[in-house]
């Protein structure tokens, strides 16, 4: 089996002393070493998850700038549809306006200028009439002559128009 002399002894020693070098020397700062990248690592985790958060707030803020910037695109494009409404109604009022004045002065034109014709109808009659009734009172009537003179009392009308 196994035989417990010197050598064996001196290898056990051997081996607990490189144990010990190595432990103090390489193992210690093999352990420090990882145990300062872990940390590392973990800080750098704890930054990301930090910045991700950080990232999410801003991406909400900017989504809720967004929504109120529309809205408000929305309520500025409502406000001037409305407007333009109010404008459109405003130049339809005046423009009916406008066209009932007209209407109205038309209408008075139309009147006054009946009413002169009227006048001046009246007084041509008046003129006839008094031709006619000079005419009369100077001659004799006979039925032709009276044809006669109506003949060419409306021939007289009708010439004062057309000069007229």
């Amino acid at each position: 089996m196994v035989e417990l002399n010197g050598t064996l002894l001196w290898q056990i020693v051997n081996f607990v002393i490189l144990c010990a070098i190595l432990g103090h020397f390489a193992y210690k700062p093999m352990l420090k070493v990882l145990d300062e990248r872990k940390a590392r690592i973990q800080n750098d985790l704890d930054s990301a998850a930090s910045a991700n958060a950080d990232a999410q707030k801003l991406k909400e803020s900017y989504e809720a700038q967004l929504r109120d910037a529309q809205v408000k695109a929305q309520d500025i494009v409502s406000k001037a549809v409305k407007e333009a409404q109010i404008q459109a109604q405003a130049q339809i009022d005046a423009a009916r306006e406008a066209i009932a004045k007209e209407k109205e002065a038309a209408s008075k034109q139309i009147e006054r200028e009946r009413v002169e014709a009227l006048e001046d109808l009246k007084s041509q009659v008046a003129a006839i009439s008094c031709d006619i009734a000079s005419k009369i009172i100077s001659k004799n009537m006979t039925p032709d002559t009276n044809d006669r003179l109506i003949a060419e009392s409306i021939a007289k009308l009708g010439a004062r128009k057309a000069g007229k």
